[in-house]
């Protein structure tokens, strides 16, 4: 698919990653934007993002720790 101008390409995340909804292949280096659309978002997962917000240092060092232990 060759890009001669700007152009907007629809997507949808799924397992997340973002998977374009065209039917062509973009060319490999293909520089992009990705914008997320106010209200597309479901509200669980936008109240399980603010909670993040509210962890404290002490919290995320913790939940790294964890993790570590458990990709050993």
């Amino acid at each position: 698919m060759s890009i001669e101008k700007e152009q907007s390409i629809p997507g949808i995340v799924r397992n997340g990653v973002i998977v374009p909804q065209i039917d062509r292949r973009l060319l490999e280096g293909s520089h992009v934007e990705i914008r997320v659309h106010p209200g597309t978002v479901p509200p669980e997962l936008a109240a399980e993002i603010a909670s993040w917000d509210l962890a404290s240092d002490e919290a995320w060092n913790w939940i790294d720790e964890l993790e570590s232990k458990t990709n050993e």
